[in-house]
């Protein structure tokens, strides 16, 4: 069941007190339309009534599909520490077999949500997105600022990402052969990756590095 309070926010540009409506937990069956405002991103847009100021109100907020079996919290400020005390495992046996992932902003949210409804693994995913990144900054001649799944089709054999190249306003789309995730996806399966995650994990381009290190030094 999907969770909803709501909170006096002051307007930094008039300095209206507005109780606003806020979603801290997100269940996927329950509330189709919360995921929706979040694949389209408008869930934390905020306008103050009074001025029309407008801004994006980050704050922490648990997502959950129990049907596809993963959960992504989000934490705006980087802070997640509040889960490392809590034993999910051990207190919550039905969460073992759970995916359980943080991320720390909006779009990562959102590709957390894509990549995990494909069916697919993130770690792969990263791998690719790892190794796809060198090829666009030497293409492009500087580095991206942001890389994100966009889609998977098995149709067309195509996995999909969105660049954000640093200077530029608008995302540089590109996709690559499925044969890129499938390798990517055996290499991850040769990693000591546990099975089942034991509480909620960060898996980003720094997860991707240390999975190929580890890999190439095996195979030295």
């Amino acid at each position: 069941m999907s969770t909803q309070t709501s909170k006096d926010v002051g307007c930094p540009h008039c300095g209206a007190a507005v109780k606003t409506e806020m979603w801290p937990g997100i269940n996927a069956q329950d509330s189709p339309d919360l995921r929706g405002r979040l694949l389209d991103e408008t869930l934390f847009d905020w306008t103050c009534p009074e001025c029309g100021y407008r801004a994006r109100l980050l704050y922490p907020c648990l997502y959950h599909d129990r049907d596809r079996k993963f959960m992504v919290y989000l934490a705006p400020s980087g802070n997640s520490r509040e889960l490392d005390s809590v034993d999910i495992s051990g207190k919550f046996s039905k969460l073992s077999s759970v995916k359980k992932r943080v991320v720390t902003t909006m779009p990562g949210l959102k590709e957390k949500i894509l990549i995990f409804e494909s069916g697919l693994s993130d770690y792969a995913v990263e791998l690719v997105k790892f190794a796809l990144a060198d090829v666009m900054n030497e293409k492009y001649g500087k580095r991206a600022e942001n890389c994100y799944f966009c889609c998977a089709d098995e149709a067309e054999d195509k996995i999909g990402f969105s660049f954000l190249f640093e200077g530029e306003s608008e995302p540089v789309r590109r996709s690559t052969r499925l044969d890129a995730y499938e390798k990517s996806l055996e290499i991850v399966k040769s990693s000591e990756i546990p099975d089942q995650d034991p509480g909620f994990l960060t898996v980003d381009s720094g997860t991707a590095r240390r999975i190929l290190d580890e890999y190439r030094e095996h195979r030295e």
